[in-house]
C-alpha cells in the first residue's frame, strides 16, 4: 500500500505548518494544502473517478471564508465518491454547538480543537495505514 495522500484545508498558515511538520515526522509524504476550501471540491469533483488522486484523509478546518467547514462537507456530500475519505474536523472552537453539528455528518471521523497534538495525529495515521 502507498503513503496515503493528506489534504489540509485551512487557511491558517502557521496551523498547516505544524500539521505538515508533524506529519512529516511521522513519514507522510504525500501532503497537499488548500487555503480555502473551492479548490479542493473542484479537485473532488473533476477526479470522483480517480481513485488513487483522491485523498485518503482530509484535515478540515472549520471557521475559514468563502465556505466554511460545514459548507465544504454540505457540497462534499453530493459529490459521488467510491472512495472512503476520512474527514478530520479542526478548529478552535469550543462551541458546543459546533461540536453537535459535527456529530451530524458521518463523514467526520474525529473532532479537535486547535492545535491538535502530534500524538493525535500519529493516532490517525496509524489507524488509516491499517485501513
Amino acid at each position: 500500500m502507498q503513503d496515503p495522500l493528506v489534504w489540509i484545508i485551512d487557511d491558517d498558515d502557521i496551523s498547516k505548518y505544524v500539521m505538515k511538520r508533524y506529519l512529516n515526522q511521522l513519514s507522510a509524504n504525500r501532503i497537499v494544502d488548500f487555503p480555502d476550501s473551492l479548490q479542493p471540491l473542484k479537485l473532488l469533483t473533476d477526479k470522483c473517478n480517480s481513485f488513487n488522486e483522491l485523498p485518503d484523509i482530509i484535515f478540515l478546518d472549520l471557521h475559514m471564508p468563502i465556505l466554511n467547514g460545514f459548507d465544504f462537507l454540505k457540497e462534499f456530500q453530493n459529490i459521488k465518491i467510491d472512495k472512503k475519505i476520512n474527514i478530520v474536523m479542526l478548529t478552535s472552537s469550543m462551541n458546543s454547538e459546533d461540536i453537535d453539528k459535527a456529530k451530524t455528518f458521518p463523514e467526520i471521523t474525529d473532532y479537535f480543537i486547535k492545535p491538535i497534538k502530534q500524538t493525535d495525529l500519529a493516532r490517525i495515521m496509524s489507524a488509516e495505514l491499517k485501513t
